[in-house]
């Protein structure tokens, strides 16, 4: 019993039995705001109409009317599905063939085509069943429809006879589900991530425990070099790895390896970056431990490896393009699984050329600041060492 109580009062004394409690309310407050939109509505869709006519207009507007479709651009020309898909701006694409007006009131079947990014496959379950609904109502009022009943037909003859619209569904990317290429490389690319955040969040509080920083603050684009090793480092790791899942594990790698370099390297050096921003006010290198689990939690949860972002409340999605690693995984899934070159990501580049400039410019501020600091502190200095010095001067009588 002693040993109950001697363990009671350490917690009471502590800031255990606080943290026990306020932090499972935190994580059902957040987890709760993040997961209230429980389903994805609106989806983004583009069509691809090359019969541009007054029928398929009207298809398409009650296509957009769907509560979980939206259509973000019609093209009136030939299109590769697959380009309108890369860089995430739509989740589907359908293809409205040539003759679609004048085969409906012919009678004649017409193939739409429905091309499915499946590279996120969380995103799709209900923009598939949202098609399919919309094309059978579209072919139980078919002109056709009429003739039939006055063949004597009822409603479940006519159902099983008319097929004017046939719906061909293609998954896109990623058609089996494979985990290699959904959770597995996330796990692979945060652990890259987490290992160089928290190397580099030390670099700073390491040179002030050493009593160096002062001497690196003079050249400070020197400081902002010193990530660089632990960057290549860990960009090699990381295309090694992805390597490797492919050639043992079945990745589906399909873009250009030498072009995917760019991006590797770019998320790494604005996480190493970010990292090192992170970590500067820490009194030594062991104190920026929590403050790397602040920054690793969000990253695992909003880069799209858990679900899609599109499931998140969109001022969360706004967050989440602050984070070097979600606009990374918009290459390994549009690079990587999508196969696109990477003349199609100049948005994406922009954003890590706009991340990294952000951070090196407050690295700079806190250079600036800590260097009025020490400038401060050694002004202060200066009087006390003088009268010191005088006092050590003056004759004893």
């Amino acid at each position: 019993m002693s040993a109950f109580r001697e363990e009671w009062s350490r917690m009471t004394s502590g800031k255990y039995a606080i943290t026990a409690i306020i932090v499972p309310l935190v994580v059902a407050v957040v987890f709760g705001f993040l997961f209230s939109k429980n389903q994805i509505n609106e989806s983004n869709v583009a069509v691809i109409d090359e019969d541009n006519s007054l029928y398929s207009k009207q298809l398409i507007d009650k296509i957009n009317a769907s509560q979980y479709m939206h259509v973000t651009n019609v093209y009136h020309q030939a299109v590769k599905p697959e380009e309108l898909l890369y860089n995430e701006k739509n989740l589907a694409v359908l293809f409205l063939p040539a003759g679609l007006e004048q085969n409906r009131y012919l009678g004649k079947q017409s193939n739409i085509g429905f091309f499915i990014d499946n590279s996120i496959p969380a995103a799709n379950g209900n923009i598939r069943n949202a098609i399919s609904e919309v094309l059978t109502t579209e072919n139980m009022t078919s002109p056709t429809v009429g003739r039939l009943r006055a063949m004597g037909m009822n409603d479940d003859q006519v159902a099983a006879t008319l097929t004017n619209l046939s719906l061909q569904q293609r998954l896109l990317f990623n058609p089996t589900n494979d985990n290699i290429n959904l959770m597995v490389i996330g796990y692979v690319t945060i652990v890259c991530f987490s290992s160089l955040l928290g190397t580099s969040a030390q670099i700073v509080p390491r040179l002030r425990q050493e009593g160096r920083l002062q001497q690196e603050l003079q050249k400070p684009f020197g400081l902002l070099l010193r990530i660089m090793p632990y960057v290549i480092a860990t960009s090699a790791a990381n295309f090694l790895a992805i390597g490797l899942l492919k050639q043992v594990g079945g990745f589906r790698f399909v873009g250009s390896a030498i072009e995917f370099l760019l991006p590797v390297l770019l998320f790494f050096m604005t996480s190493g970056w970010l990292g090192m921003l992170v970590g500067w006010t820490a009194k030594t290198p062991q104190a920026t431990a929590p403050r790397m689990t602040a920054v690793i939690m969000p990253t695992f949860m909003l880069s799209g490896i858990m679900a899609p972002l599109a499931l998140f409340p969109s001022s969360v999605q706004l967050f989440s393009n602050i984070l070097p690693a979600s606009w990374f995984f918009r290459f390994v899934r549009g690079m990587g699984l999508r196969g696109g070159e990477l003349k199609y990501f100049g948005a994406e580049i922009g954003a890590f050329l706009v991340l990294a400039a952000v951070f090196i410019g407050l690295l700079f501020l806190l250079m600036l600041r800590e260097a009025k600091q020490a400038k401060q502190a050694a002004t202060a200095e200066g009087p006390e060492l003088n009268a010191s010095a005088a006092l050590q001067e003056t004759p004893t009588v």
